[in-house]
């Protein structure tokens, strides 16, 4: 499942969680020559590393901002919290950077530079790309070196951590016919224990309810819904900035346009080709035109005849412009997947990624308690 945003979600995660807490470097306004009203205490410190109290009060307001971007928001009640969970992770991010070491360091170069690259490309401008991160409280430089920091603490947390974790064949099989993953084992242990000693408590009932619904849930992953995989060339008729129509003439120039493309594609010109030079699209420019679509998926009322087409057309048939109130639209399909589960071959891959990340979610409060210790790590609690 695909949930599209502005930015990536993973992106809001390294701004909430990696990228907000600002050294004396990056905060705006330090000047050195005033005095602050209040001391900035120290609220953390350890082995090679302070933090003080405007790096978390900086994080706060930067993850409220992230938050308001998203049409969202955290109650003032919960600010305490969110501050302390804020800076348990400044703290564990100054301690691994300590332990990156130079493949580290290179890795995270080349995985932070791919992501700022897909993020830029997400929006259909660099002025638009600078203009959501502005959104969220932080510009492109900080949102990069930010990205870099955050490549650079996962690229540590998988040697030190999720290298020595593995998942053996059966347990993949185990979830794809049973649906069983690390929760459903913690819980199925905890129910076979209670059969041994008191099967008709209302623990035992609840423990088996719960298995159930993780297991139900966990199988529904696995069901794919009809698809289809297709090429479409967009050419919009309306201004995606003030969503408002375009005037007569330019409306009829992307007509005219479309004709022209559509003779080319017809005439057996390269469609990714077409697509990355004539789409108004800024997603079928990056996946140079490609699609896939889901059956019973949300859509905007406009494309709810486009999607009907697509679902109903032969396999190769080149059909266009197909008109509506958004644009005029060229397309081709190249695959229809019927419901049903996902081959097991398709779906082992994911599944194993699944349970290694379930894995080392498990793993990782011991990872970090043995972390703070070897640093020596004291908080101070926040008021």
């Amino acid at each position: 499942m695909n949930v599209k945003t502005e930015l990536p979600l993973c992106v809001l995660g390294l701004l909430v969680l990696g990228g907000w807490h600002l050294g004396a470097a990056d905060r705006p306004n330090s000047a050195t020559n005033t005095v602050p009203l209040f001391p900035d205490e120290v609220v953390a410190k350890g082995k090679g590393f302070e933090i003080r109290r405007s790096e978390v009060d900086d994080a706060v307001a930067g993850f409220r901002a992230t938050l308001a971007s998203q049409n969202q928001s955290f109650p003032d009640s919960d600010r305490e919290a969110v501050a302390a969970h804020i800076l348990d992770s400044v703290v564990l991010t100054r301690i691994l950077m300590q332990r990156a070491t130079d493949a580290d360091r290179k890795q995270a170069k080349e995985l932070a530079e791919k992501l700022v690259a897909e993020t830029r490309s997400r929006a259909s401008s660099e002025e638009a790309y600078r203009r959501q991160l502005r959104a969220t409280g932080i510009t492109a430089e900080l949102f990069a070196a930010r990205a870099l920091e955050q490549a650079t603490v996962n690229t540590v947390v998988n040697r030190e951590l999720r290298s020595t974790l593995a998942v053996s064949d059966d347990q993949v099989r185990d979830f794809y016919d049973r649906g069983v993953d690390v929760p459903a084992r913690e819980v199925q242990a905890v129910v076979d224990q209670l059969a041994k000693t008191g099967p008709q408590t209302a623990f035992y009932t609840d423990g088996k309810h719960k298995l159930e619904e993780i297991t139900k849930a966990n199988l529904a992953r696995l069901d794919r819904p009809d698809q289809v995989r297709a090429n479409l060339i967009v050419l919009s008729t309306v201004d995606r900035l003030t969503r408002q129509d375009l005037p007569a003439p330019d409306q009829q120039a992307k007509h005219e346009l479309a004709e022209k493309v559509l003779a080319r594609l017809k005439a057996g010109e390269d469609w990714a080709k077409l697509a990355r030079e004539s789409s108004d699209d800024p997603e079928g420019q990056r996946t140079s035109g490609e699609y896939t679509i889901v059956k019973g998926a949300p859509t905007l009322p406009e494309l709810a005849e486009l999607k009907g087409t697509l679902f109903e057309m032969p396999v190769n048939e080149i059909r266009g412009p197909i008109t509506n109130k958004l644009g005029f639209y060229l397309v081709r399909v190249l695959e229809r997947t019927a419901a049903g589960k996902v081959p097991f071959d398709k779906a082992a891959t994911d599944i194993r990624e699944l349970l290694l990340n379930q894995e080392m979610q498990k793993r990782l409060p011991d990872y970090s308690a043995k972390l703070k210790k070897e640093y020596e790590v004291e908080v101070h609690l926040l008021r």
